[in-house]
């Protein structure tokens, strides 16, 4: 019998196995995940591989040494396998000597300034498009700024995707801290007089070759960049702030799809809390920066996730498949700089997080009852979808943050039993009373203006963060308020009053929707209260990191207030099981595979 033979397709995209059939040699070739069969008037019979090493790999397992390699397909690996290795070895790296960086001569200030882990990223980054997902406060800006000089990219057009509170105090800051690129900020908040100005500057810049970096959002991404930047730009480098917030961890996502047709020397996308528990989310951001080898989300989850057949032949996908948890991170090493905090800096004191029960008043348990009996009763009596079953969920959320003023609106929909209601919490709530307690063991009491005890009270919600800023403010404790309706002014006042080189006297609180914490520096704040979880732990992360400060010493608390015999409870055990997933592969893999790699200094 013939041996099997594989060699490059014509198109040199995938690869071709010719073997003569047998059975059970088939089924195994067959079940390497992307394997689709070649009929005879398209150059078969044979099976058609996707075109990479885990690929590959597999097949060798599956084909045994008997396996002929064909000399495009040998040509190919060489080098692919060379190219792999070397990257294992600087992603293990935890220094890189400054004087072999080639920003110590373009940027000398940069290259001494940054940590040796940093050295190590930049070196790793200008090698490859990667995921940049460091932990928060680890300085992930300066280590992209320097990562285009270190490439060779600094001549030519950068676009930066990031939040918007983030365009001009991170990334034209650091730009500017650093290099004498142009930078060019684009968002919702620009006026048309504006835009003209800055696409006429863009113009010149491109008639004269002159290097910039064009900083929008995501939103602008979705609506569409003017016609003249979409057309005529050619990218050096891509980088995507926080993407975890643009919708690219989903592939049928608008953003996604606009992100697709974007072309950059290198992408860079940035995250420090990148998989929200769910593995798969990391497929987009790989899709993104490889699309030739990341090619289909089902195969890639057939490699390395369990994937469940469920009702109506539903596939739910989940975790790492047994057994496949160290290969599955060391897939990832090629693409992915992770860093955290208690590695780099551990003298930095962790956070602590305290569990603060809360009973409801009477009036608040009497209506969250009611309310959750009624939930119950649609949620089983109808067949809701899980975006409705999340919408009642999240009503009990509110209520178990408060009693509430509830308005509704026309009548229950037939299908779902559901009303449209607005929700308006009161200060009858359980969770007021715990904290000012806690405010004041931290010595934040009313009519103080003189302490210097400063604290972060978040909620999911925009009027519950209303309501306590008010309840504050009416006790006589100067509290400030960061809600989607914030103005530049006012996030620019609380990023100047929470600070600790500059802390303005008297704002002792500032009461802010946990998910607008993007871009904000609050580092002379020691508690964070958290008055209600979302479902996503990693929001909760990413708040309390901005009262993070690498070069101060500091506890930081975080109190997480959970009202007594609720819904907060099963989401504190659902965030508890992300969490645990998010650190199993992002973490304890990934220390495993830089101690088999050496994980020292070059």
């Amino acid at each position: 019998m013939a041996a099997p033979f594989a060699e490059l397709n014509e198109r040199g995209n995938r690869v071709n196995v010719h073997f003569q059939y047998e059975e059970g040699l088939k089924n195994r070739i067959k079940s390497i995940p992307g394997a689709k069969f070649v009929p005879v008037e398209r150059g078969g019979p044979a099976w058609s591989l996707p075109k990479d090493l885990i690929s590959m790999r597999q097949l060798r397992e599956a084909c045994g040494p008997g396996l002929r390699i064909g000399d495009g397909l040998k040509l190919w690996g060489r080098t692919e396998v060379a190219r792999e290795r070397n990257l294992h070895q600087i992603a293990s790296l935890d220094d890189y000597p400054v004087e072999e960086l080639k920003i110590y001569k373009k940027l000398p200030a940069l290259a001494t300034w940054l940590r040796p882990y940093q050295r190590a990223d930049v070196k790793f980054l200008a090698e490859t498009s990667a995921m940049n997902l460091n932990e928060q406060r680890l300085g992930k800006t300066p280590e992209i700024v320097a990562a285009i000089f270190e490439a060779d990219l600094e001549d030519g057009a950068h676009l930066i995707v990031s939040p918007q509170k983030a365009l001009e105090s991170v990334w034209r800051m650091e730009f500017e801290r650093w290099t004498d690129l142009l930078v060019f900020t684009w968002s919702g908040e620009s006026t048309g007089p504006e835009r003209a100005k800055t696409l006429g500057r863009l113009w010149k810049c491109l008639d004269d070759g002159t290097p910039f970096v064009f900083a929008t959002t995501a939103d602008m991404v979705r609506r569409g960049l003017p016609d003249e930047i979409e057309m005529h730009v050619k990218w050096n480098s891509f980088v995507i702030d926080e993407y975890h917030r643009t919708g690219l961890a989903e592939t049928k996502n608008v953003f996604t799809k606009k992100a697709a047709n974007i072309h950059g020397v290198r992408k860079w996308p940035m995250s420090g809390t990148p998989m929200g528990g769910k593995p798969i989310k990391l497929f987009s951001p790989l899709n993104l920066l490889h699309p030739d080898k990341f090619t289909s989300k089902w195969n890639w989850a057939g490699q390395w996730l369990e994937v469940e057949t469920t009702y109506g032949n539903h596939k739910k996908i989940g975790g790492i498949q047994k057994g496949k948890e160290d290969l599955f991170y060391a897939s990832l090493a090629p693409y992915v700089v992770r860093r955290l905090r208690s590695e780099v800096l551990p003298q930095l004191p962790p956070k602590q997080y305290v569990d603060v029960p809360c009973p409801m008043t009477k009036k608040q348990a009497v209506q969250y009852r009611t309310f959750a009996a009624q939930a119950e009763i649609r949620i089983d009596e109808y067949h809701l979808s899980a975006t409705s079953i999340l919408a009642e969920y999240t009503r009990l959320k509110q209520f178990a943050n408060a009693r509430c003023e509830v308005e509704v609106f026309g009548e229950p929909d037939p299908d779902t039993g559901r009303v449209d209601m607005k929700l308006k919490p009161t200060f009858d709530s359980g969770k007021l009373p715990m904290l000012m307690d806690k405010l004041a063991d931290a010595g934040i009491v009313p009519g103080d203006l003189e302490g210097e005890s400063q604290a972060i009270v978040s909620s999911q919600f925009r009027e519950t963060v209303d309501m306590v800023y008010n309840y504050l403010t009416q006790h006589g404790i100067p509290a400030i308020r960061i809600t989607g309706k914030a103005t530049k002014k006012e996030t620019e006042k609380a990023q100047r009053a929470f600070k600790h080189e500059n802390p303005s006297e008297g704002l002792r609180v500032c009461c802010m929707v946990t998910t607008l914490g993007v871009g904000l520096t609050l580092n002379n704040v020691s508690d964070i209260h958290i008055l209600d979880e979302t479902w996503v732990p990693d929001d909760q992360d990413q708040l309390s990191d901005r009262a993070i400060d690498t070069t101060r010493l500091h506890q930081v608390n975080v109190l997480v207030y959970r009202s007594d015999d609720t819904i907060e409870q099963y989401i504190q055990d659902v965030n508890y099981d992300k969490r645990s997933l998010n650190k199993e592969i992002l973490d304890l893999r990934r220390q495993g595979f830089r101690a088999a790699n050496g994980g020292k200094a070059r």
